[in-house]
């Protein structure tokens, strides 16, 4: 049984904006988001640590991929 995530609209404001911000960038608000936004906190760190992965500058090369294989590895994601 999956997480029925947070639906548009609703969800604390901070959920809101980031759902507003995500649909300009994306066109759509991506299936993992909405399930993050459960817990806001949760979905506001992960957010955090993209942002620091797409400045590529700022991390070195070796902790961005631990970061990205880290990601990979919460989200279930098999790759």
């Amino acid at each position: 049984m999956r997480l029925p995530g947070v639906r548009d609209g609703k969800g604390p404001l901070i959920v809101r904006l980031a759902y507003w911000r995500l649909r300009s960038i994306w066109g759509q608000v991506l299936e993992p988001t909405r399930i993050y936004a459960l817990v806001p906190r949760l979905m506001m760190a992960f957010g955090k640590l993209l942002r620091a992965v797409e400045k590529p500058h700022k991390l070195p090369l070796e902790m961005k991929s631990i970061a990205m294989a880290r990601v990979a590895m919460r989200v279930g994601c098999p790759f």
